[in-house]
């Protein structure tokens, strides 16, 4: 009897394993088969940015939307809406996680950071309570602050730098937690390839290192203990900007003014053998192509502009941009472009090679394949599997080109980032704020 009901429990654990894995699979755009459903419609809450985009764009963690003095959380499942009209000095205007005028998270922990006019620099932090739609705390700031948020922390570090020292400080929920004197030439440098997100979105981008003339390290967020990374020493010149690449640290310092000349350090990787035991170094006049001459240095240099493209790093050589596997550098084969050339991914998986008064062209094409589908214009940008925004043209095409579904957007459309690829995308349709979801044909 014992081993009856053994054999059939086990019989219908067994069914249920079978049938999960042969059940179809949930729809998803691009897939060929699947068509828009319309998932929601509500008044648009909150008008985006000249450029289509929001300050604040959270829809997966905590639904909200902000922008200007108008701050929103969207009606969900799990969430009940609510509008904040912030004071004018938290308006949202900066897509820079850590300036003014900017919002540092974006889920469950929200800082928005505060500027006044004739101030350089953040004024003040506060804190958002997602749930009441309230800022529940504020914290003024001396001149010349920088403001970070400490990764998997709630503690917001700020940051104020002179010639010879550094004084960093820790607060959660506006209360100080610790205080640290940093002596000598310190800078502290913000972990983050480019100072915005191409889609117009903030959030945790800005994870601080401290680098000194001879030093990089990080800070606890528990007692603000400094933590140097053993035998990883800075270039010469400016380090403004720090990537992580796994377990390698990539520092990338300012082109010098006068010269533009800039270097790239990754360091050593830990790896016990193999060629990631090694860290690379690559010097060189720097020269965006699409960058406009910076006022200070004299170069075609633009902070916001990403130096990863798609999955390669493009290193901007007035020679010619040279292109590489980021984590291994100069240690592996690379492609040199033309002078004037640059790379663009227009939110495809594909890295496209642009220069004025040239057509695109895929760096690495296969056969037939296309840079985008026909008809549209090199401002053409994928949103999500299937999905095209053409200005303000909208289209759903299948794996042939043809238009399966077509529509009008007034703001820039956005997938949503908990969601995978080829799931919901939210788009403004006149006064309306619009969700599509994937469904089958019928």
């Amino acid at each position: 009897m014992r081993h009856r009901w053994r054999r059939g429990l086990l019989t219908v654990v067994v069914g249920l394993l079978v049938a999960g894995c042969f059940a179809p699979s949930p729809p998803m755009f691009g897939d060929g088969e699947a068509v828009p459903e319309e998932a929601s419609r509500v008044p648009l809450p909150v008008r985006p940015g000249p450029d289509g985009t929001w300050a604040l764009n959270a829809p997966a963690a905590a639904g909200l939307l902000g922008q200007g003095r108008t701050l929103v959380r969207l009606d969900g499942a799990e969430n009940g809406g609510w509008r904040l009209a912030l004071p004018a000095e938290f308006a949202l205007t900066s897509h820079q996680p850590g300036a003014a005028h900017s919002v540092l998270g974006g889920g469950r922990r929200v800082v928005l950071v505060g500027g006044r006019d004739g101030r350089r620099g953040p004024s003040a932090i506060a804190g958002l309570d997602p749930d009441q739609g309230l800022l529940i705390w504020r914290q003024a700031l001396p001149p010349g602050s920088q403001v970070f948020l400490l990764e998997n922390s709630s503690v917001v570090l700020t940051a104020v730098c002179r010639p010879r020292s550094c004084r960093l400080t820790g607060w959660d929920a506006g209360v100080l937690q610790w205080t640290r004197a940093v002596s000598g030439a310190v800078g502290v440098v913000c972990q983050a390839d480019a100072l915005a997100t191409a889609d117009g979105r903030s959030g945790d981008h800005c994870g601080p290192y401290l680098v000194t003339p001879d030093r990089v390290g990080t800070v606890d967020p528990g007692d603000g203990g400094l933590h140097w990374q053993a035998g990883l020493r800075p270039p010469d010149g400016i380090v403004d900007r720090i990537i992580k690449d796994n377990d390698r640290v990539i520092m990338v310092t300012a082109p010098a003014k006068g010269s533009c000349r800039a270097t790239v350090l990754a360091s050593a990787s830990g790896v016990e053998s193999g060629d990631g035991d090694r860290g690379w170094r690559y010097s060189f006049v720097w020269d965006q192509p699409q960058a406009p001459r910076d006022a200070r240095t004299g170069c075609r240099w633009d902070r916001t502009l990403p130096l990863i493209v798609g999955f390669r790093m493009v290193l901007p050589d007035a020679k010619g941009a040279l292109v590489v596997d980021p984590y291994f550098g100069t240690m592996r084969p690379s492609r040199r472009l033309a002078p004037g050339e640059y790379l663009v991914t227009y939110g495809t998986m594909n890295e496209i090679i642009r220069a004025p008064g040239r057509p695109d062209r895929l760096l690495y094409a296969g056969a037939d394949q296309l840079v985008r589908p026909h008809g549209l214009s090199p401002a053409a940008r994928s949103v999500t599997g299937g999905f095209w925004q053409d200005g303000h043209r909208l289209l759903l095409l299948d794996h042939r080109g043809n238009t399966l579904w077509r529509g009008t957007s007034d703001c820039q459309a956005f997938r949503h980032a908990d969601k995978a690829v080829g799931g919901p995308l939210t788009y403004c349709e006149g006064n309306d704020l619009v969700t599509l979801r994937p469904v089958h044909k019928d």
